[in-house]
């Protein structure tokens, strides 16, 4: 289940302190005719003005909370878009102090709303060799930046130190928590928030080693990037998103084209982390979550080289995108990989997920490939993948589409595929893949002696019939597989066949446990709900307890009526009131009073009911 990950707001985040002293920028330039040890008292300079340098400096000299707030004249815009664009020329803006708000918005409050497009102030790097530094430092607790804008030559915007903070209405480049190699830990940042004006619109936001229980909710995005490394610390117990509509990011227009005309880039990457919870987000949709947005990355949501993974109610569809260049005629895009690369990769749990559908999870959003597990080498793990599970809620949805539901690579174990809804996908919905990268299905071998291939080429259990009763489906057939081994054997019923004879599963009807005798056999005799009518197809999949590997679907095996003809309202007795729906039926030409099934109604439907009836049920 998903963790709970309590939030820690700072009341600095609520509201500007009563007692908090206000400073107001009021140019753009980069200048400072103040002594450097310049405190709240002593602004403004001899110039009187207060510049962003002077305001941040005193704000860190100056003992308890502070508030910068911005009114920078019209007159000194500069690049005619009505942004107050700051020049940056000295270094970066570094706050140290406690408490401090920078509170950009407070610029349309003071002089007008001159962008309607988005916020007034913003920040332009002069500084040579500037790029690749933030343009502000918040290395600080409980504070609170608001409202930033446009952020051109420098990145990130805002690089997040401290602990306890708060970014929230800012549309610019990007934000940064914690340091590769660094300490100490920022924790219980919130980038964002529950309301239209804490949501901020970003380029992206990185998370990295020394950042834990940081929480991203209610932002419009491009990327986040959780990402430790394997020689400093793995950023720990970090959400994105949440369990309510309002703490749900929305995710679009990620990745970039390679120099040969690749596609790169995913929405959600964690990389080097642990404990990590991905929550009730919309990735590559438009906010309501009915359509797909174009994208240029090909991955929806990449877990690698990480512990503890929990993925859980998300919207991912809309991933299909078309190579350039050299890539030209070449499609991608993938909802959800999970990889190991640099380092092990166990503990991802992927529940509740709507993959290639809108919101509703009926209709189709383009989507190229569903769900992929696969490790690049044979030197690390990729194990103990949990994709759905058998309680309520647990299941994913993943449909519609370009190719398989669901792809298992080569050197992958350890992928559990439980009680999801894979259906009207082009390719197989659980394609275990081998050394040579064929796809399609996988026979079944004696006492399931391979040990190569996706999931160890885990065997499929064989259906020789599935009748339904109208209250149950009664199923039963076989398992050869490995042997003095517990298989717990799946059930899902879908409206018809894959074009292949092998099944996808739409409706996930139940399980039961089976053990395989010394020769490997076990024999199932299984009733389950039944939430199919006759006609459709029964399909089984089979996993192992020990080793959670998941076979491939079986082949469809018809679904059949098993119910007594003349008990007519299926109360499981025969009476006058059998006798009297009959007449009641034949005298309307109904079809339920065509007995023989020949499209007429005349003597022999009513002599074959009453043979029937005498005859009585089985």
């Amino acid at each position: 289940m998903p963790r709970a990950i309590r939030i820690s707001i700072p009341l600095a985040a609520l509201a500007t302190s009563a007692s908090a002293q206000v400073m107001t920028v009021n140019t753009i330039e980069d200048i400072s005719d103040t002594p450097a040890n310049v405190t709240f008292a002593d602004l403004p300079g001899p110039d009187g003005k207060i510049s962003m340098r002077e305001a941040t400096l005193a704000a860190n000299n100056t003992p308890g909370p502070q508030t910068i707030e911005f009114a920078i004249p019209e007159s000194e815009f500069w690049t005619g878009d009505g942004v107050a664009l700051m020049r940056l020329e000295y270094g970066l803006w570094y706050i140290t102090d406690d408490e401090t708000t920078i509170d950009f918005s407070s610029q349309t409050t003071n002089i007008g709303d001159t962008n309607p497009s988005g916020p007034e102030v913003g920040a332009y790097g002069f500084e040579v060799n500037g790029w690749g530094h933030p343009a502000l430092i918040i290395a600080a607790d409980n504070c609170v930046v608001k409202g930033m804008g446009h952020v051109a030559l420098r990145t990130p915007s805002i690089e997040i130190q401290g602990s306890n903070n708060r970014v929230i209405g800012c549309k610019t480049l990007g934000v940064e928590i914690g340091a590769a190699w660094q300490e100490p830990t920022a924790v219980n940042n919130i980038i964002g928030g529950t309301t239209p004006a804490e949501k901020n619109d970003l380029n992206f936001i990185d998370i990295l080693s020394w950042a834990d229980d940081n929480i991203v909710i209610g932002n419009q995005l491009r990327s986040v990037r959780i990402a430790g490394t394997d020689f400093t610390h793995y950023p720990a117990r970090n959400r994105i998103g949440g369990p309510t509509p309002e703490e749900r990011n929305v995710f679009s227009g990620f990745g970039s084209f390679g120099t040969e005309g690749f596609p790169t880039g995913e929405a959600v990457l964690v990389n080097f982390a642990q404990d990590t919870l991905i929550q009730g987000n919309y990735i590559g949709t438009t906010p309501d979550g009915m359509s797909g947005v174009s994208q240029r990355g090909p991955i929806g949501i990449e877990v690698r080289d990480s512990f503890n993974t929990t993925v859980v109610n998300n919207l991912i569809a809309g991933l299909y995108v078309e190579g350039v260049n050299h890539a030209n005629g070449l499609t991608f895009g993938t909802a959800i990989r999970v990889n190991s690369i640099n380092a092990d990769n166990m503990g991802v749990t992927i529940q509740g997920n709507l993959i290639g559908t809108d919101a509703t999870g009926q209709n189709p959003i383009h989507t190229y490939q569903g769900v992929t597990l696969a490790q690049s080498t044979g030197i690390y793990t990729l194990r103990d993948t949990l994709l759905g599970g058998t309680q309520p809620g647990q299941g994913n949805t993943i449909a519609f589409t370009d190719t398989t539901g669901v792809l298992v690579g080569p050197l992958t174990v350890g992928g559990e595929i439980s009680g999801n809804s894979i259906h009207s996908n082009t390719r197989l919905g659980i394609d275990l893949i081998p050394w040579s990268g064929a796809i399609g299905p996988t026979p079944n071998d004696p006492m399931d002696g391979d040990t190569q291939g996706g999931n160890a080429f885990q065997n499929f259990p064989e259906i020789m019939s599935a009748q339904s009763d109208g209250g149950s489906i009664s199923i039963s057939g076989m398992l050869d597989s490995i042997p003095n081994s517990e298989f717990r054997v799946e059930f899902f019923a879908s409206p018809q066949c894959d074009p292949s004879g092998y099944g996808e599963g739409e409706v996930f009807l139940g399980y039961s446990t089976v053990q395989t005798n010394a020769a490997g056999i076990a024999t199932i005799n299984a009733n389950v709900p039944s939430n199919a009518p006759a006609g459709w197809v029964i399909t089984s999949t089979a996993t192992q307890t020990e080793s959670g590997n998941t076979s491939e679907f079986s082949l469809c095996a018809l679904l059949e009526s098993s119910s007594c003809m003349p008990d007519m309202n299926s109360d499981g007795s025969l009476n006058f009131l059998d006798v009297s729906m009959f007449l009641s039926a034949f005298a309307a030409n109904a079809p339920s009073a065509d007995i023989n099934d020949n499209g007429t109604w005349n003597f022999l439907d009513v002599s074959a009911f009453l043979a029937a009836f005498a005859a009585g049920c089985p």
